[in-house]
């Protein structure tokens, strides 16, 4: 049920001008600032590639609050094709929505650790989403 009141608000936001998670760049943000922790994010630099019929890839320079001064590190989101059995487009086009594989400073992320990172990026954006609806009222 929860799943489903997320991707309720999630298709609500995108209706109304959009949110955190309606593009790969925004997503693979997302992603990132969660896997983050409690250190915030300064970004620096971003970049797309695309391999057509392959894979779509962000590539994220940043660094963290605290991190050495000059230190830069660099997140890479790969987004692999849409499920072969969906009849309809979805929001990155013939791409997945999240990222399918993702490396940090070169460091793949476990599959499970990317799952669990990217169910934390949706349910904030929808409180995002529910607080911002909130205050407009």
């Amino acid at each position: 049920m929860r799943q489903l009141m997320v991707l309720s608000l999630l298709a609500i936001a995108g209706c109304t001008g959009g949110h955190a998670l309606d593009n790969p760049i925004k997503t693979c943000k997302a992603v990132t600032v969660v896997l983050a922790g409690d250190r915030a994010v300064v970004w620096h630099a971003e970049k797309q590639a695309e391999q057509p019929g392959v894979q779509r890839q962000v590539t994220l320079d940043f660094s963290l609050v605290g991190q050495a001064q000059g230190e830069v590190s660099q997140a890479v989101c790969n987004y692999g094709l849409s499920s072969q059995d969906m009849d309809y487009r979805n929001a990155m086009g013939e791409y997945a929505n999240t990222p399918t594989t993702m490396l940090i400073n070169g460091m793949p992320i476990l599959s499970r650790d990317l799952v669990q990172a990217v169910n934390r990026a949706t349910v904030e954006t929808a409180a995002q989403v529910l607080d911002a609806g909130n205050k407009s009222y």
